[in-house]
């Protein structure tokens, strides 16, 4: 043999050599392609003892036993022939390093304790679970006060849990009629749920959030502006009155009343100022004759900017207009409120939404309360996290006070 034709079977060899490397290589790698769908499709490795695992055969032909000693084993035919690693012993591979990451990334997390609700100390332990008409619920025991109560305690006698409550708030108060909600529910979540207890609800927690928000002091601005409409309540007309910082947009307060005498606009024009804790600087108005001696009275400090007319130039009611227009396109679906009193309740709780829950716009994605420093964060449930500071606010949680 000549010394070209020995280069050239050296050359064929390692060639040869290569290619059976190569296929060996895309066989091991199929297996594992394969093992990996065995855990994808849902097929768990059944755990014997520590080192040893019964996984099902996917032809349908019963299980095979995988061992992880030193030296991984299957009881596959493909094992037994091969001796080699299967999909089998992939599949359990891939289990075992899933488990051991998930552990890894939550070693170190801690799961927030829940509060006890009548002392509010963090002191607390699972205490066994609650069977209830709306599903399993965990138990939990105060070590402080020694009182047991249950997760989500304040919705406890809602069907549903927490988040269906704060979804029914925010469908409603994004225009959403009662029966469109009730219907929502039954469609996404299989709830038969009246419109009259979505309007319960409602009303109950937005009573919960009016009162805690009472208590706050927003951050406003020396500029305020005033606007009234009329809406119908009980079949008849009633004024809505509003009253809006101008820097932050924060809807400082509102009130309904059947006349728009001076009497009405005096308590009106009180419950801002105290709602606030302070006095605008400037306040913007329409035209009306009785505001002047209602501010004199209730807001001396203030320099009354009445705008007689569209062209006066001096100042605009814009923003204020706007909220009204935002206000009537939410009461058309309700077409009127029941009473004088649910009027002042409904108004109230969608200025509470309009404050913080939407965000704004001209404010840069903010709501109103963020921007006046009261506000609850944006991400997440917005409704929720407005709800449990309401909540833990209530004075001592009372048979009246607590909703549960």
């Amino acid at each position: 043999m000549s010394r070209e034709e020995q280069v050239g079977f050296v050359k064929k060899k390692k060639e040869s050599k290569y290619i059976k490397f190569s296929e060996a290589n895309a066989s091991e790698q199929m297996r594992m392609v394969r093992g990996y769908a065995i855990i994808s499709k849902g097929d768990i490795p059944r755990r014997i003892d520590n080192k040893t695992f019964s996984i099902s055969s996917q032809n349908g032909n019963g299980e095979y036993i995988v061992k992880t000693d030193r030296k991984c084993s299957c009881t596959c035919p493909d094992y037994e022939s091969r001796k080699k690693e299967c999909k089998h012993i992939h599949a359990v591979r891939f289990f075992l390093d899933f488990n051991k990451k998930v552990k890894t990334e939550n070693k170190g997390i801690v799961k927030k304790k829940q509060s006890c609700p009548y002392c509010q100390s963090n002191d607390t332990i699972g205490w066994g679970k609650r069977h209830t008409k709306c599903g399993q619920k965990q138990r939990y025991r105060c070590r402080n006060c020694k009182r047991n109560f249950i997760e989500e305690k304040d919705f406890q006698r809602y069907k549903g849990n927490g988040k269906i409550t704060t979804l029914i708030l925010d469908l409603y108060f994004k225009g959403i009629s009662l029966r469109g909600i009730q219907d929502h529910l039954k469609q996404f979540y299989d709830m038969s749920l009246d419109h009259s207890n979505v309007l319960r609800r409602i009303q109950k927690f937005s009573k919960v959030i009016d009162n805690y928000v009472q208590t706050l002091k927003p951050d406003i601005a020396e500029v305020w502006h005033h606007d009234e409409m009329k809406i119908q309540a009980g079949g008849k007309w009633k004024w809505l009155w509003n009253i809006m910082d101008e820097d932050t947009k924060f809807l400082i307060t509102t009130q309904v009343s059947t006349y728009a005498r001076v009497k009405e606009t005096r308590k009106f024009f009180n419950s801002a100022r105290e709602q606030a804790k302070t006095e605008p600087k400037f306040l913007v108005t329409d035209g009306r004759h009785s505001y002047t001696q209602s501010i004199k009275k209730e807001m001396p400090s203030a320099l009354h900017v009445r705008l007689v007319t569209i062209a006066d130039k001096r100042a605009n009611n814009q923003n204020i207009e706007r909220l009204n227009g935002t206000v009537r396109d939410r009461v058309k679906p309700m077409r009127g409120f029941g009473s004088e009193e649910s009027a002042e309740l409904m108004t109230s709780a969608f200025r509470n939404y309009y404050n913080f829950i939407k965000p704004h716009n001209a404010l840069d994605g903010l709501t109103p309360a963020l921007k006046a420093g009261i506000g609850v964060n944006l991400e997440g449930n917005r409704w929720m996290a407005l709800l449990k500071k309401s909540m833990e606010n209530q004075p001592q949680h009372t048979e009246e006070a607590t909703i549960a």
